[in-house]
Protein backbone atom coordinates (compact mmCIF):
# COMPACT_ATOMS: atom_id res chain seq x y z
CA UNK A 1 0.00 0.00 0.00
CA UNK A 2 1.33 3.66 -0.98
CA UNK A 3 2.18 5.94 1.42
CA UNK A 4 -0.19 8.17 0.67
CA UNK A 5 -3.73 5.49 0.65
CA UNK A 6 -2.54 4.73 4.42
CA UNK A 7 -2.51 7.99 5.89
CA UNK A 8 -5.61 8.41 3.96
CA UNK A 9 -7.00 5.31 5.70
CA UNK A 10 -5.88 5.95 8.75
CA UNK A 11 -7.94 9.81 8.19
CA UNK A 12 -11.12 7.75 7.31
CA UNK A 13 -10.66 5.18 9.66
CA UNK A 14 -10.78 7.30 12.44
CA UNK A 15 -13.72 9.67 10.85
CA UNK A 16 -16.05 6.38 10.41
CA UNK A 17 -15.01 4.14 13.31
CA UNK A 18 -18.30 3.20 15.03
CA UNK A 19 -19.94 4.65 17.75
CA UNK A 20 -19.58 3.14 21.06
CA UNK A 21 -23.06 2.26 21.59
CA UNK A 22 -23.17 -0.53 19.11
CA UNK A 23 -26.17 -2.23 20.90
CA UNK A 24 -29.73 -2.60 19.66
CA UNK A 25 -30.76 1.09 19.69
CA UNK A 26 -34.74 1.48 21.30
CA UNK A 27 -37.31 3.87 19.81
CA UNK A 28 -38.87 5.19 17.05
CA UNK A 29 -38.29 3.60 13.60
CA UNK A 30 -35.74 5.69 11.44
CA UNK A 31 -37.16 6.29 7.86
CA UNK A 32 -34.86 6.58 4.99
CA UNK A 33 -36.31 8.09 1.67
CA UNK A 34 -33.38 5.99 -0.46
CA UNK A 35 -33.07 7.23 -3.91
CA UNK A 36 -31.38 6.07 -7.15
CA UNK A 37 -29.86 7.17 -10.33
CA UNK A 38 -31.29 4.61 -12.57
CA UNK A 39 -29.70 1.58 -12.46
CA UNK A 40 -26.25 1.18 -12.99
CA UNK A 41 -25.29 -2.33 -11.71
CA UNK A 42 -26.95 -5.53 -10.81
CA UNK A 43 -26.67 -5.02 -6.80
CA UNK A 44 -28.32 -4.26 -3.83
CA UNK A 45 -26.79 -1.11 -2.00
CA UNK A 46 -29.42 -0.71 0.51
CA UNK A 47 -29.10 -4.32 1.36
CA UNK A 48 -25.34 -4.38 1.94
CA UNK A 49 -25.82 -1.29 3.39
CA UNK A 50 -28.25 -2.69 6.08
CA UNK A 51 -25.98 -5.68 6.83
CA UNK A 52 -23.09 -2.76 8.40
CA UNK A 53 -26.02 -0.79 9.92
CA UNK A 54 -26.68 -4.26 12.18
CA UNK A 55 -23.54 -4.14 13.93
CA UNK A 56 -24.41 -0.14 15.10
CA UNK A 57 -27.51 -1.56 16.55
CA UNK A 58 -29.98 -0.58 13.28
CA UNK A 59 -31.77 -3.73 12.77
CA UNK A 60 -33.71 -3.61 9.24
CA UNK A 61 -37.25 -3.69 9.71
CA UNK A 62 -36.92 -2.97 13.52
CA UNK A 63 -35.95 0.53 13.81
CA UNK A 64 -34.91 1.34 10.89
CA UNK A 65 -36.59 1.25 7.43
CA UNK A 66 -35.93 2.13 3.86
CA UNK A 67 -38.46 3.35 0.87
CA UNK A 68 -37.06 3.09 -2.03
CA UNK A 69 -37.00 5.26 -5.12
CA UNK A 70 -35.49 3.82 -8.30
CA UNK A 71 -35.51 5.84 -11.26
CA UNK A 72 -35.27 3.66 -14.34
CA UNK A 73 -34.85 7.20 -16.17
CA UNK A 74 -33.20 10.12 -16.00
CA UNK A 75 -36.85 11.88 -16.52
CA UNK A 76 -38.27 10.19 -13.27
CA UNK A 77 -35.29 11.57 -11.14
CA UNK A 78 -37.32 14.98 -10.21
CA UNK A 79 -40.42 13.18 -9.10
CA UNK A 80 -38.78 10.73 -7.36
CA UNK A 81 -36.58 13.02 -5.18
CA UNK A 82 -39.98 14.85 -4.43
CA UNK A 83 -41.91 12.02 -3.25
CA UNK A 84 -38.87 11.04 -1.05
CA UNK A 85 -38.74 14.74 0.26
CA UNK A 86 -42.42 14.81 0.80
CA UNK A 87 -42.51 11.91 3.04
CA UNK A 88 -40.05 14.02 5.41
CA UNK A 89 -38.15 11.22 6.28
CA UNK A 90 -34.94 11.40 8.73
CA UNK A 91 -32.51 10.98 6.46
CA UNK A 92 -32.32 10.80 2.59
CA UNK A 93 -29.43 8.73 0.81
CA UNK A 94 -28.89 9.81 -2.73
CA UNK A 95 -27.22 7.38 -5.17
CA UNK A 96 -25.36 9.08 -7.95
CA UNK A 97 -25.06 12.57 -8.94
CA UNK A 98 -28.27 12.97 -10.74
CA UNK A 99 -30.39 11.45 -7.64
CA UNK A 100 -28.13 13.78 -5.56
CA UNK A 101 -29.04 17.17 -7.63
CA UNK A 102 -32.51 16.04 -7.73
CA UNK A 103 -32.88 15.87 -4.47
CA UNK A 104 -31.21 18.78 -3.07
CA UNK A 105 -33.52 20.78 -5.17
CA UNK A 106 -36.33 19.36 -3.19
CA UNK A 107 -35.08 20.21 0.23
CA UNK A 108 -32.27 22.14 2.13
CA UNK A 109 -33.64 21.39 5.70
CA UNK A 110 -33.86 16.94 5.52
CA UNK A 111 -30.64 15.57 6.25
CA UNK A 112 -29.03 14.45 3.16
CA UNK A 113 -26.06 11.32 2.51
CA UNK A 114 -24.90 10.54 -0.95
CA UNK A 115 -22.59 8.16 -2.40
CA UNK A 116 -21.07 7.46 -5.76
CA UNK A 117 -20.79 11.03 -6.59
CA UNK A 118 -18.07 11.89 -8.77
CA UNK A 119 -17.29 15.73 -8.45
CA UNK A 120 -19.08 17.27 -5.64
CA UNK A 121 -17.81 20.35 -5.48
CA UNK A 122 -17.64 21.12 -9.35
CA UNK A 123 -21.69 19.86 -9.23
CA UNK A 124 -22.38 22.52 -6.79
CA UNK A 125 -22.97 19.70 -4.06
CA UNK A 126 -20.75 21.18 -1.60
CA UNK A 127 -18.32 23.71 -1.59
CA UNK A 128 -15.89 22.33 0.78
CA UNK A 129 -15.03 18.98 1.11
CA UNK A 130 -13.88 18.74 5.04
CA UNK A 131 -16.75 20.75 5.88
CA UNK A 132 -19.43 20.96 3.43
CA UNK A 133 -22.41 22.91 5.32
CA UNK A 134 -26.14 22.75 4.97
CA UNK A 135 -27.46 19.43 5.05
CA UNK A 136 -25.41 17.27 2.92
CA UNK A 137 -22.36 15.01 3.17
CA UNK A 138 -20.99 12.09 1.45
CA UNK A 139 -18.89 10.07 -0.16
CA UNK A 140 -17.14 10.83 -3.66
CA UNK A 141 -15.82 8.30 -5.81
CA UNK A 142 -12.80 10.31 -7.11
CA UNK A 143 -9.79 13.08 -6.20
CA UNK A 144 -9.25 16.13 -8.71
CA UNK A 145 -5.73 15.13 -8.69
CA UNK A 146 -7.00 12.34 -10.95
CA UNK A 147 -7.80 14.02 -13.75
CA UNK A 148 -3.86 14.65 -13.95
CA UNK A 149 -3.27 11.23 -13.49
CA UNK A 150 -5.38 9.63 -16.30
CA UNK A 151 -3.55 12.42 -18.58
CA UNK A 152 -0.26 10.80 -17.45
CA UNK A 153 -1.00 7.34 -17.39
CA UNK A 154 -2.63 7.49 -21.17
CA UNK A 155 0.57 9.41 -21.97
CA UNK A 156 2.81 6.50 -20.83
CA UNK A 157 1.09 3.56 -22.50
CA UNK A 158 1.07 6.14 -25.96
CA UNK A 159 3.73 8.79 -25.94
CA UNK A 160 2.62 9.88 -28.88
CA UNK A 161 -0.51 11.42 -27.56
CA UNK A 162 -0.53 15.63 -28.35
CA UNK A 163 -4.22 15.84 -28.50
CA UNK A 164 -6.56 14.76 -25.23
CA UNK A 165 -9.81 15.26 -25.17
CA UNK A 166 -11.85 14.45 -21.74
CA UNK A 167 -15.27 13.69 -22.26
CA UNK A 168 -18.56 13.92 -20.64
CA UNK A 169 -22.59 14.99 -20.39
CA UNK A 170 -22.96 18.33 -18.90
CA UNK A 171 -26.33 17.23 -18.34
CA UNK A 172 -25.24 14.35 -15.90
CA UNK A 173 -21.98 16.10 -14.88
CA UNK A 174 -22.15 19.73 -14.23
CA UNK A 175 -18.75 20.70 -14.16
CA UNK A 176 -17.58 22.21 -17.21
CA UNK A 177 -15.00 24.30 -14.19
CA UNK A 178 -14.20 21.62 -11.78
CA UNK A 179 -11.11 21.05 -10.19
CA UNK A 180 -10.80 17.46 -12.27
CA UNK A 181 -10.58 19.88 -15.86
CA UNK A 182 -8.47 22.23 -13.65
CA UNK A 183 -6.29 19.48 -13.13
CA UNK A 184 -6.45 17.83 -16.93
CA UNK A 185 -5.66 21.37 -18.29
CA UNK A 186 -2.50 21.95 -15.38
CA UNK A 187 -1.27 18.16 -16.73
CA UNK A 188 -1.23 18.53 -19.72
CA UNK A 189 0.71 21.66 -20.16
CA UNK A 190 3.11 20.44 -18.61
CA UNK A 191 3.01 17.65 -21.36
CA UNK A 192 2.88 19.82 -24.16
CA UNK A 193 -0.63 18.07 -24.76
CA UNK A 194 -3.35 19.85 -26.02
CA UNK A 195 -6.33 19.64 -23.65
CA UNK A 196 -9.85 19.13 -25.31
CA UNK A 197 -12.86 19.27 -23.69
CA UNK A 198 -15.79 17.36 -25.29
CA UNK A 199 -18.87 17.21 -24.84
CA UNK A 200 -22.41 14.39 -25.59
CA UNK A 201 -25.64 15.07 -24.26
CA UNK A 202 -26.70 11.67 -26.12
CA UNK A 203 -25.54 8.54 -27.74
CA UNK A 204 -25.68 10.11 -31.12
CA UNK A 205 -23.28 12.72 -29.44
CA UNK A 206 -20.35 10.38 -29.08
CA UNK A 207 -18.74 9.13 -32.08
CA UNK A 208 -18.27 12.51 -33.17
CA UNK A 209 -15.72 13.15 -31.07
CA UNK A 210 -14.26 10.28 -31.85
CA UNK A 211 -13.89 11.75 -35.72
CA UNK A 212 -12.28 14.56 -34.67
CA UNK A 213 -9.26 13.26 -32.56
CA UNK A 214 -8.94 10.76 -35.01
CA UNK A 215 -8.61 13.27 -37.95
CA UNK A 216 -4.88 14.09 -36.90
CA UNK A 217 -2.62 11.87 -35.64
CA UNK A 218 -1.84 12.19 -31.33
CA UNK A 219 -5.45 11.95 -30.47
CA UNK A 220 -6.48 10.58 -26.91
CA UNK A 221 -9.55 10.39 -25.10
CA UNK A 222 -10.17 10.50 -20.92
CA UNK A 223 -13.57 9.43 -20.11
CA UNK A 224 -14.73 11.43 -17.12
CA UNK A 225 -16.74 8.73 -15.06
CA UNK A 226 -20.45 9.42 -14.52
CA UNK A 227 -23.95 7.83 -15.58
CA UNK A 228 -24.22 8.83 -18.95
CA UNK A 229 -20.48 7.64 -19.80
CA UNK A 230 -21.14 4.20 -17.81
CA UNK A 231 -24.69 3.83 -19.40
CA UNK A 232 -22.61 4.50 -23.00
CA UNK A 233 -19.84 2.05 -21.92
CA UNK A 234 -19.86 -0.29 -24.54
CA UNK A 235 -20.39 2.33 -27.91
CA UNK A 236 -17.62 4.44 -26.35
CA UNK A 237 -15.03 1.07 -26.11
CA UNK A 238 -16.12 0.04 -29.68
CA UNK A 239 -15.52 3.71 -31.02
CA UNK A 240 -12.16 4.02 -29.29
CA UNK A 241 -11.55 0.48 -30.87
CA UNK A 242 -13.19 1.79 -34.28
CA UNK A 243 -11.18 4.59 -34.41
CA UNK A 244 -8.17 3.39 -32.49
CA UNK A 245 -8.13 6.30 -30.19
CA UNK A 246 -6.27 5.29 -27.00
CA UNK A 247 -8.53 6.37 -23.68
CA UNK A 248 -8.41 5.85 -20.33
CA UNK A 249 -11.89 5.33 -17.83
CA UNK A 250 -12.64 5.55 -14.26
CA UNK A 251 -13.80 2.49 -13.84
CA UNK A 252 -12.81 -1.33 -13.76
CA UNK A 253 -16.04 -2.05 -15.92
CA UNK A 254 -15.04 -0.20 -18.78
CA UNK A 255 -11.69 -2.10 -18.99
CA UNK A 256 -13.95 -5.38 -18.63
CA UNK A 257 -15.91 -4.03 -21.51
CA UNK A 258 -13.04 -3.56 -23.87
CA UNK A 259 -11.28 -0.33 -22.53
CA UNK A 260 -7.53 0.07 -23.06
CA UNK A 261 -6.73 1.24 -19.30
CA UNK A 262 -8.90 1.93 -16.36
CA UNK A 263 -7.93 3.84 -13.19
CA UNK A 264 -9.89 4.47 -10.21
CA UNK A 265 -11.03 4.00 -7.02
CA UNK A 266 -12.76 0.24 -5.41
CA UNK A 267 -15.60 -0.14 -3.55
CA UNK A 268 -13.91 -2.05 -0.80
CA UNK A 269 -15.26 -0.23 2.33
CA UNK A 270 -17.87 2.36 0.71
CA UNK A 271 -20.86 0.28 2.31
CA UNK A 272 -19.43 0.65 5.47
CA UNK A 273 -18.77 3.82 5.25
CA UNK A 274 -22.41 4.99 4.34
CA UNK A 275 -23.58 3.08 7.00
CA UNK A 276 -21.28 5.09 9.76
CA UNK A 277 -22.12 7.96 8.65
CA UNK A 278 -26.12 7.01 8.75
CA UNK A 279 -25.68 6.00 12.44
CA UNK A 280 -23.88 9.30 13.06
CA UNK A 281 -26.97 10.80 11.79
CA UNK A 282 -29.19 9.34 13.27
CA UNK A 283 -27.59 9.53 16.78
CA UNK A 284 -27.87 13.34 16.23
CA UNK A 285 -24.72 14.64 13.93
CA UNK A 286 -25.01 17.48 11.64
CA UNK A 287 -24.25 15.81 8.15
CA UNK A 288 -22.65 19.32 7.42
CA UNK A 289 -20.23 19.04 9.40
CA UNK A 290 -19.17 15.42 9.08
CA UNK A 291 -16.31 15.65 6.13
CA UNK A 292 -17.33 14.48 2.57
CA UNK A 293 -15.27 11.16 2.64
CA UNK A 294 -12.77 10.13 -1.04
CA UNK A 295 -11.70 7.04 -1.51
CA UNK A 296 -8.40 5.25 -0.09
CA UNK A 297 -7.51 2.43 -2.54
CA UNK A 298 -6.96 3.12 -6.40
CA UNK A 299 -6.81 0.25 -8.94
CA UNK A 300 -4.84 -0.09 -11.94
CA UNK A 301 -6.49 -1.93 -14.87
CA UNK A 302 -5.00 -2.64 -18.39
CA UNK A 303 -6.17 -4.34 -21.32
CA UNK A 304 -3.38 -6.48 -23.20
CA UNK A 305 -5.67 -7.14 -25.91
CA UNK A 306 -6.91 -3.99 -26.36
CA UNK A 307 -3.59 -2.35 -26.50
CA UNK A 308 -2.15 -5.20 -29.15
CA UNK A 309 -5.39 -4.05 -31.35
CA UNK A 310 -4.22 -0.26 -31.08
CA UNK A 311 -0.76 -1.42 -31.68
CA UNK A 312 0.57 -0.11 -28.40
CA UNK A 313 3.20 -1.98 -26.25
CA UNK A 314 2.54 -1.45 -22.70
CA UNK A 315 5.35 -0.66 -20.93
CA UNK A 316 7.01 -2.97 -18.30
CA UNK A 317 6.59 -0.41 -15.44
CA UNK A 318 2.79 -0.13 -16.34
CA UNK A 319 2.59 -4.31 -16.50
CA UNK A 320 4.49 -4.11 -13.34
CA UNK A 321 2.61 -1.60 -11.04
CA UNK A 322 -1.11 -2.78 -12.50
CA UNK A 323 -3.49 -4.39 -10.23
CA UNK A 324 -4.62 -6.22 -12.58
CA UNK A 325 -4.14 -7.22 -16.62
CA UNK A 326 -6.65 -8.36 -19.11
CA UNK A 327 -5.81 -10.26 -21.55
Amino acid sequence: MRRRDLVQLLCASALLRPTPAAAQVTGRIRRVGWVETWTLLARNDWGDVAEHLQSLGWTRGVNVRAEMHVATAPSQLPELAREAAAARPDLIVANGTPATLAVLAETRRIPVLFFEVADPIGNGIVSNLSRPGGNVTGFTTFEPSLGGKWLQLLKEIDPQVRRAAILFNPETAHNKASPFVQEFEAIAASLSVEPILAFAQDAAGVEPVFVDLAAAPGGGLLVLPDVFTFVQRRLITDLAEQYRVPAIYGSRYMAATGGLLSYGPTTEGLHQGVASYMDRIFRGANPGELPVQAPTRYELVVNLGTARALGLTVPPGMLAAADEVLE
